[in-house]
């Protein structure tokens, strides 16, 4: 009597047990199937990823002070940056680093950040952080920084003009001289056609 009270309870158990073994066995095979999914998704991500920045490095032509017979000019430093899908903004980057070449001077302070650069019907829009407005130039050398950064970008050919803002705000001026409230287009009047290092 003892063991047929127990029978009852024993196989709701066994079936129980069963029943979880299967439905744990089914989640695994899911998650399984999942994890297959995702990564064959990611794997597709990736492949397209390098098919847009591709494996040649850019050229880039960036702009810098320098200063012969008492006046300052623009001329350009080409440098090879890796490829990227935003080779603008690398550009601005390598630019704000300075020259390498050393009877040039940099345009930017060290300290500057590209905060952004958007592009919208050959208008680059770039964001700089409040770094950008300690220079201490005068009139000139405030235009040729501003003209480095515009040649430099406009030197893409999807770029036609540049608008600077600071900290995601219009600003009148880098430091008091040159206006930067409209767009500008390149100035091939700066730029030193005679030099040569």
């Amino acid at each position: 009597m003892f063991k047929q009270e127990w029978k009852l309870p024993l196989a709701a158990f066994a079936c129980g047990v069963v029943l979880v073994l299967v439905l744990c066995g089914y989640g695994l095979f899911t998650q399984q199937a999942r994890l297959r999914e995702t990564q064959s998704e990611l794997a597709t991500v990736l492949a397209e990823t390098e098919g847009l920045v591709g494996s040649e490095p850019w050229k880039v032509a960036l702009y810098f002070i320098s200063e012969e017979s008492g006046e300052s000019l623009l001329v350009p430093e080409v440098r090879t940056i890796s490829p990227t899908t935003e080779p603008e903004q690398a550009a601005l980057r390598e630019l704000i680093k300075g020259p390498g070449t050393e009877d040039l001077q940099p345009v930017l302070p060290g300290k500057t950040t590209v905060r952004s650069l958007e592009m919208s019907n050959g208008l680059a829009v770039v964001d700089l952080s409040q770094d950008a407005v300690r220079i201490d130039r005068g009139s000139w050398g405030e235009a040729l920084v501003v003209w480095s950064v515009v040649n430099t970008l406009t030197k893409f050919p999807e770029v036609e003009a540049v608008r600077i803002l600071i900290e995601g705000e219009p600003v009148e001026t880098l430091a008091g001289h040159f206006d930067l409230s409209r767009p500008l287009r390149r100035n091939e009047q700066v730029i030193r056609d005679d030099w040569t290092h």
